[in-house]
C-alpha cells in the first residue's frame, strides 16, 4: 500500500507564543467557569440507538455547535463533522444487509435515518437539559462537513440557545486559536425502554465541556494528505468525541464566530494528557459549509426544494457568516453534489 508524501509530512510544531512554560497547548475550561457556561447552551451531543435501544459506550456519537435558530418555528441550524453522521449510520444498522462487495445496494440502507427512536440530540443548558430530534440533515462527499435542523420532542418546549456564526476568514500559520467541543461523554442505561420507540427509556449522561488553546501548525487550501478539503492543522490534541466541535481565533471586541470544524485527530498518544507535548489535529476550514442545503421550509415534503446555507445567509435566514459572503460561487458538481468556490 503506498501514501502520498504529503500524508508523512507533520507540520512544524509551534509552542504558544509567550508561554513560560513553553507549553503547545493549555486546556481552559478548568480555571473560566463562566466560560465554560457561556459555551454549553451552544453545543449538542448526538445520542445514536441501533433497532434494540441498546446503550454502549460508543452510544454518544459526537459533538455539534449551534450556527442559528428561530424559536418562533421552534428549530435551530446545527453544524458538525460528516463522519460523525457516518459514525451515527454506523451504530443504528451494526449489522449490514448487504454485503460491502454487492453490486447493487439500495441507496437508503446507506443513509442515516433521522427516526427519533434511532436518533437524539442532547442540549444542555445550565440548569436545564432537552432531548431534540433531528428534522432534516445534509452533507456532501467533498468535504467532512454536515449540518442538520433540530426541533424540540414532542410535548417539550423549544429551548433559547445562543449560537456561533460561521467564520470565513481562513487563519494563518502560528496563530493563536481556541478549540471548543464536548470531551469526555458517557450514557449509562438506568431504566429499559416499554418498546422500540424508547418510551419510558431513562438514560444518565455525563459530559464535559473542553476548551483548549493552540496554535496553528498548517493551513492547507486544497487539503492535506487524504484531508481532501480546504483545512488546516494545530498543536491541540483531540479525543473521542470532540468531532464536530469548533475552532475560532480570540480576536478582542470580536463576536466568537467557527473558522474550523474538528474533523480528524493524528495526535501522538502522550499529547493528550501533556501539554508539553504537540498535538496534531486537522480542522476543516469552515467556509466550505455553506454549500450544505436545508429545505426552503419545515417540515419539508418529499423532494422539496433546497437552498444552500449561502443563500440562506444572503437573505437573513441564518445569521451572516463573520468575515463575508463575498467572493464566493457555488459548483454543481458531475454527481448531482455541490461545492463551493473561492474567487
Amino acid at each position: 500500500m503506498t501514501h502520498d508524501a504529503a500524508e508523512l509530512v507533520r507540520p512544524t510544531s509551534i509552542p504558544l507564543l509567550g508561554d513560560p512554560l513553553n507549553r503547545y497547548w493549555i486546556e481552559l475550561a478548568g480555571v473560566n467557569p463562566n466560560l465554560v457556561d457561556q459555551f454549553r447552551p451552544a453545543l449538542v451531543t448526538f445520542l445514536a440507538f441501533d433497532k434494540d435501544r441498546s446503550v454502549s459506550p460508543q452510544t454518544t456519537v459526537g459533538t455539534g455547535f449551534i450556527c442559528g435558530s428561530s424559536p418562533e418555528q421552534g428549530i435551530a441550524l446545527v453544524i458538525t463533522a460528516k463522519h460523525v453522521l457516518d459514525g451515527i449510520h454506523g451504530i443504528q444498522t451494526p449489522r449490514p444487509r448487504h454485503s460491502s462487495s454487492a453490486y447493487f445496494v439500495p441507496s437508503s440502507s446507506k443513509q442515516l435515518t433521522l427516526d427519533p427512536a434511532k436518533l437524539k440530540v442532547v442540549w444542555m443548558g445550565s440548569t436545564r437539559v432537552a432531548m431534540m430530534n433531528a428534522i432534516t440533515a445534509n452533507y456532501n462527499e467533498s468535504t467532512d462537513l454536515a449540518c442538520c435542523v433540530i426541533a424540540a420532542q414532542e410535548g417539550e418546549d423549544f429551548f433559547h440557545a445562543p449560537h456561533i456564526p460561521l467564520d470565513t476568514r481562513i487563519p494563518t500559520v502560528g496563530q493563536i486559536v481556541h478549540m471548543v467541543s464536548v470531551d469526555e461523554m458517557s450514557a449509562v442505561e438506568l431504566e429499559s425502554p416499554k418498546d422500540q420507540s424508547g418510551t419510558g427509556q431513562v438514560l444518565r449522561l455525563n459530559r464535559r465541556i473542553s476548551i483548549r488553546r493552540g496554535t496553528v501548525t498548517g493551513v492547507y487550501p486544497d487539503g492535506y494528505g487524504q484531508y481532501r478539503w480546504p483545512c488546516f492543522t494545530t498543536t491541540i490534541p483531540t479525543t473521542g468525541g470532540m468531532s464536530g466541535g469548533f475552532v475560532y481565533t480570540p480576536r478582542d471586541g470580536e463576536t466568537i464566530a467557527a473558522n474550523g470544524i474538528v474533523c480528524a485527530d493524528l495526535d501522538p498518544f502522550q499529547s493528550k494528557n501533556d501539554q508539553t507535548q504537540c498535538g496534531y489535529s486537522v480542522i476543516g476550514c469552515s467556509w466550505p459549509a455553506l454549500a450544505l442545503r436545508l429545505p426552503e421550509s419545515l417540515p419539508a415534503p418529499t423532494n422539496a426544494a433546497t437552498k444552500s446555507l449561502l443563500e440562506l445567509a444572503k437573505v437573513g435566514h441564518i445569521p451572516a457568516p463573520i468575515g463575508g459572503i463575498a467572493g464566493f460561487e457555488l459548483e454543481t458538481l458531475e454527481d448531482g453534489d455541490f461545492r463551493l468556490r473561492r474567487l
